[in-house]
């Protein structure tokens, strides 16, 4: 099963800078599909509300199905790349 990772961070949040640098990583080293949401617009709010979203940084690792199933997740939180490497090597 192929995996994405959503990053949700709000505007004035003074913790999401990391959060946005970790995707743009991610991103740059092709590891994973990237998307942004940003709470403070309607998709964004939206879609943190599919994923119970209380707080900015919020990331979440999910598979690709039509469901979008989450995995894992960081809340409040901005792992190292370390981490979410470790965690997409996991078998299924």
């Amino acid at each position: 099963m192929t995996k994405k990772i959503k990053i949700f961070t709000k505007n004035d949040c003074p913790n999401c800078p990391p959060a946005k640098k970790l995707g743009e990583e991610i991103i740059r080293e092709n590891l994973l599909e990237v998307e942004f949401y940003n709470v403070d617009q309607s998709e964004g709010l939206a879609e943190s509300q599919f994923y119970s979203v209380m707080g900015t940084p919020t990331i979440i690792l999910c598979d690709t199905d039509e469901n979008e199933t989450e995995t894992r997740s960081w809340r409040g939180e901005t792992p190292d790349i370390e981490v979410i490497k470790e965690e997409i090597k996991k078998p299924e």
